[in-house]
């Protein structure tokens, strides 16, 4: 099972292979869904050497929906990148597969909607090697899914949640004209609103309605495993390199214990110097969403900041000297938060002396709240300064008589390299004392190589020789340079014609705004599957009134217990399906669908 990570740079994607990662996904200088985390081919080649090494993989993201103007440039962009070796791009925009592109693995983004199953089947059947599922889906869906088709499937294990559909969300684009399809999403969903029933009665004033909790599905790597999930994927390419690092290392680990002596994708032992702990860097709380049937509560309807740890509850308050009760330990520095009066309110450590802590608050903390660790200052540190290395195993023999002395490594795949190196017989004077500054020399292998096991052949023990350390480190760095070499050539990059198949129709015979087609090229490919684009991009829309901004399987009904299907007490006021969405900069109409069980926001 594949360790998907994100990077958002050079700098992270290193250190989401050095933490574990099997696969890292970046964008490109264009055409990815964050347009902040934009990379040069250079830096991207850079990262593409570094990850062979270890049998990682480089995924580019290039899902964004493509202009006319665009596509040119798209076209070589791909081309450039297929020349530096990444293995694949993941793609939104279906124009793609009517250019003339190499043969460059393709793999369906989430943002093509893959959570209709008559879609996903499409999808496969055109012929993509990987399809990354909705975050929407299901255990269950996802087993149905495996059944269905022959790619593979990809699943968010981690992370932020989209409230949206992914793929089908132009609140952002409504508002301010940052299309989320474009790479420029200015998460509307993280804005504070009101909610109006058709009465125009507020049922819930200023509140962030639309905020998820993060993804956290930790618990559940088995499950996904047997249902037939080949990659897990972190989200974050707006991540820093302190959450990407401790991320990685957590699912790393709790990957390698679950598949205990398996094979895994990729090569090499990482050498940790922190315990991973994903409740201490950036959340606001986790939800499993909809992969189980019983989720719980998704939203966090307080803050859509980071809540971190929880401490404990304050047991006492005099003046600045709090008393908390909590098993970890504290810091100078930690970052505290609680809520209070359905808000979230702050405060720095500044002093701490085990439970005890100085610190400038004000009257809404009192006796009895809950307290949260957004900074562990100590952790922090220790992620920062990390010097987590991934190192590939290796076994060493070593040949010593008077014609020569030879060493040959072979590593943990298998590969292997052997050199000899003449030099003048001399005896050692103490054979123990040789023999072990001979093992010691060869053990100093650097960061990237680890020395399982060294065997060591003598001719005649009684003729141990005697070899400077100069020929002993000069045939150790011949042999590690040749080694890497082989290893890169050796790592063969899964070349993939592009899916097409002219005589596949597609499940429906039309499509609006929704079928996100920008071009001529995409409108060229529905059209020639016997599907007719009847309007383009949202974001292309000379009129985008009256239409439907987000589409969400999540329901604030749902979420505040006033399911019309569960629960037979619903106040009369939450009964309507029309409701109003007071926001900072606009007003949404939204409904509740509770046939197709989502609910639908629509510009007024």
């Amino acid at each position: 099972m594949e360790l998907l990570s994100p990077a958002k740079n050079l700098e992270i994607g290193i250190a989401a292979i050095n933490c574990g990662a099997d696969a890292v996904y970046i964008g490109a200088s264009d055409f990815g869904a964050r347009k902040s985390a934009s990379n040069s081919v250079a830096d991207i080649e850079k990262l593409v050497n570094y990850a062979h090494f270890y049998g990682s993989k480089v995924f580019v993201t290039f899902n964004t929906i493509l202009y006319d103007n665009e596509l040119q440039t798209a076209e070589k962009l791909i081309w450039d990148l297929y020349n530096v070796g990444v293995d694949a791009l993941i793609i939104q925009d279906l124009g793609i597969l009517e250019m003339n592109i190499p043969p460059i693995e393709l793999h369906a983004s989430t943002q093509m909607h893959n959570y209709d199953i008559r879609r996903i089947k499409f999808f496969d059947d055109l012929g993509f090697k990987r399809i990354v599922l909705a975050r929407e889906c299901s255990l269950e869906k996802i087993r149905e899914v495996r059944k269905s088709i022959k790619a593979e499937i990809e699943c968010f294990v981690h992370g932020a949640l989209c409230v949206s559909l992914s793929g089908q969300c132009y609140m952002s684009a409504k508002i301010g004209g940052r299309s989320a399809n474009r790479g420029e999403c200015a998460q509307a969903c993280r804005l504070k609103y009101s909610l109006l029933n058709i009465d125009n009665k507020l049922l819930i004033k200023d509140s962030y309605l639309l905020s998820l909790k993060d993804f956290a599905l930790y618990e559940h790597l088995k499950q996904m495993m047997n249902a037939g999930v080949n990659s897990l994927k972190i989200e974050g390419r707006l991540k820093d390199v302190s959450y990407v690092s401790d991320v990685t290392a957590f699912y790393r680990k709790a990957i390698d214990s679950m598949l205990e002596n398996q094979k895994k994708d990729s090569s090499g032992k990482c050498f940790y110097d922190f315990e991973p702990d994903v409740n201490k860097v950036f959340n606001r709380g986790f939800t499993k969403y909809f992969f189980l049937p019983e989720v719980g509560k998704m939203a966090n309807f307080v803050s859509p900041k980071s809540m971190g740890e929880y401490l404990g509850k304050l047991t006492s308050k005099k003046g600045n000297l709090l008393t908390i009760n909590t098993k970890s330990k504290l810091s100078n520095g930690d970052g505290m938060c609680f809520i209070k009066n359905n808000q979230l309110f702050g405060f720095r450590a500044d002093k701490v002396s085990g439970n005890l802590v100085e610190a400038n608050t004000d009257k809404n903390l009192t006796v009895g709240t809950e307290i949260y660790r957004n900074l562990d200052t100590e952790f922090q540190k220790k992620i920062e300064h990390s010097k987590t290395l991934r190192k590939v195993g290796l076994d060493l023999k070593l040949n010593l008589c008077r014609e020569d002395f030879s060493v040959e490594i072979t590593d943990e795949d298998n590969l292997s390299v052997k050199m000899a190196v003449p030099f003048e017989f001399q005896l050692a004077k103490d054979s123990a004392k040789s023999l072990e500054n001979i093992r010691q020399n060869l053990l100093k292998v650097g960061d990237k190589f680890y020395v399982r096991d060294v065997e060591t052949e003598i001719k005649n023990s009684e003729e141990v020789p005697f070899i400077p350390n100069s020929v002993i480190s000069e045939l150790r760095r011949n042999l590690l340079e040749k080694l890497s070499e082989i290893r890169l050539k050796h790592f063969v990059r899964r070349d993939s014609e592009k899916p097409q198949h002219p005589d596949l129709k597609y499940f429906l015979q039309s499509g609006d705004y929704k079928l996100n087609v920008a071009n001529k090229l995409a409108k060229q490919f529905y059209e020639k599957h016997g599907c007719e684009v009847k309007q383009s991009a949202f974001e292309l829309l000379k009129d985008n009134r009256k239409q439907e901004v987000m589409t969400t399987k999540y329901c604030i009904r749902r979420e505040l217990g006033f399911c019309l299907k569960t629960n037979p007490d619903v106040p009369q006021e939450w009964k309507s399906d029309k409701f109003e969405l007071q926001g900072p900069y606009e007003n949404f109409v939204l409904k509740f669908d509770c046939k197709d069980c989502v609910m639908r926001i629509y510009s007024k």
